[in-house]
């Protein structure tokens, strides 16, 4: 271990003086890969550096909300204990992020993205180069794009070390993939496909009345294009890879695939994401490839998203001036061994969006426990939806004491019911009262993020629009 005048320290890791190329999928579900165990071919070239990298079977996103887990990925930190929470969530301007901390290392820094929420300054401090690729929505196919701007990137940065942040928005719905893989997966055409929110979201409780659901051909059409999409962006990172093999870098570099969150598939009752806190939108893969220095291993050790920064941090031994990580070194490799460390802290989920449904979870050992402080059922959420946009235009918004009574709880035994189907409170309520208590210790311990949350209507109109052009709201 070595000190720098920075008051920092650095631990020689296995990848010193490695360039990192961090990769967020926007709605990736890990169970709809094939390094995951899924039954359709979607993601052949991922699925080929899972072979060769170090593979987390068990990983969660720490929300189900893009800006709120982006913002964790980048400092660190858990969103209440940041005051990154809600519609506005970004990175704290206080915490020095990925990008500041690689760019004190002498990293050349580039964000690339293809969705138009990680806008503001405060996703993109710290990056030499900034590039978002839309100001519009409903551009699906910007992957390829995408990639090639980042393979710029690396080229113009010769000689020099760099970090890369890539932002692929497909497959965040509405679906639309290219025709060519959404035929290799449906063969025909369906002739009536729905628009996840023109027609699916303000109508699921008449689809539902129909049959809409596993083994309705529109059901398993909407299914087939997100799959599709998945595909869509398995070639994009391909292309990515052939990219800087041409360069000469890619022997130099480590690679982390990741996602921001899931998505629901009536898993428990609703479509989309951002409602919940199953993990049906929390399970997202997590990857680190880099073999000429990680040899290959598939890990069973519960990981988050707020463990991806210090992680890396470890791996490539950058000097950190930081002490308040909120996550944890994955684990340690050396060139023929890769020895996962022990998992110290409990997994924290939240997703905090007033508007919608306001929840934390926490997982320890077997048991997961999930506790809301507001909490909208499944039929009442396209409505919610509609009457959230309202109430900004308006220029108000809801507010929820983020401290406050607990409205609904469950329990859950991870082992037994891994699809979370059976609420166990009920039958174990002294693990229920112990998984409370340990929430409501994080909870104190956050007052400082907490007291930090910005008001809803404090959305500027174009963060409003870019908003509603996602779906979020109508």
């Amino acid at each position: 271990m070595r000190s720098t005048g920075r008051n920092s320290t650095i631990t020689d890791g296995p990848l010193m003086g490695y360039n990192v190329v961090i990769i967020n999928i926007d709605t990736l579900r890990a169970d709809h890969l094939g390094c995951y165990g899924y039954r359709r071919n979607t993601s052949p070239f991922i699925d080929s550096l899972a072979a060769r990298g170090v593979l987390f079977e068990e990983a969660r996103s720490n929300s189900s909300y893009t800006r709120e887990s982006v913002a964790v990925l980048m400092s660190g930190r858990l969103p209440s204990r940041s005051g990154s929470i809600g519609w506005d969530a970004a990175p704290s301007i206080a915490t020095e992020n990925l990008a500041e901390l690689f760019a004190h290392a002498g990293y050349r820094t580039g964000f690339f993205s293809a969705t138009t929420v990680l806008t503001g300054p405060l996703f993109t401090k710290g990056f030499d180069t900034v590039q978002q690729l839309t100001d519009r929505w409903g551009v699906s196919g910007l992957g390829t794009r995408l990639s090639a701007r980042a393979v710029d990137f690396a080229d113009a940065t010769t000689g020099h070390r760099f970090l890369m942040y890539l932002h692929y928005l497909d497959p965040h719905g509405p679906y639309d993939p290219p025709q060519d893989l959404y035929l290799a997966f449906a063969g025909v055409p369906f002739p009536t496909p729905l628009n996840l929110y023109k027609d699916v979201r303000p109508n699921l409780a008449a689809l539902l009345a129909e049959g809409f659901g596993p083994g309705d051909p529109r059901f398993e059409d909407m299914v087939t294009r997100y799959d599709a999409e998945i595909a869509d962006t398995d070639r994009a990172v391909a292309q990515l890879f052939a990219g800087l093999q041409r360069l000469g870098v890619l022997d130099h570099t480590l690679v982390i695939v990741t996602a921001d969150h899931g998505e629901e598939f009536l898993e428990h009752g609703f479509v989309e994401h951002a409602w919940t806190l199953y993990d049906e939108v929390l399970r997202v893969p997590l990857l680190f490839w880099a073999p000429s220095a990680l040899p290959q291993a598939h890990l069973q050790r519960r990981a988050m998203v707020v463990d991806i920064l210090p992680t890396v941090l470890h791996l490539t031994g950058t000097p950190n001036v930081r002490r308040d990580f909120d996550g944890e070194v994955l684990f340690d490799a050396s060139a023929d061994q890769v020895r996962p460390t022990a998992p110290a802290k409990a997994y924290i989920g939240e997703l905090l969006i007033a508007e919608r449904n306001v929840a934390r979870a926490v997982i320890d050992g077997d048991w997961k426990y999930v506790a809301a402080l507001k909490w909208l059922p499944p039929e009442i959420r396209p409505a919610a939806a509609h009457v959230e946009d309202e109430l900004r235009r308006a220029g108000g918004g809801t507010t929820v004491d983020l401290k406050g009574p607990i409205v609904r709880e469950e329990l859950y035994d991870l082992a037994a019911d891994p699809r979370e189907l059976h609420d166990a409170c009920a039958s174990n309520p002294q693990v229920c009262r112990a998984m409370s208590s340990q929430m409501q210790r994080y909870v104190a311990s956050s007052t400082s993020g907490l007291e930090a949350q910005p008001h809803p209507h404090d959305l500027s109109p174009e963060d409003r629009q870019r908003l509603r052009a996602l779906g979020y709201v109508q």
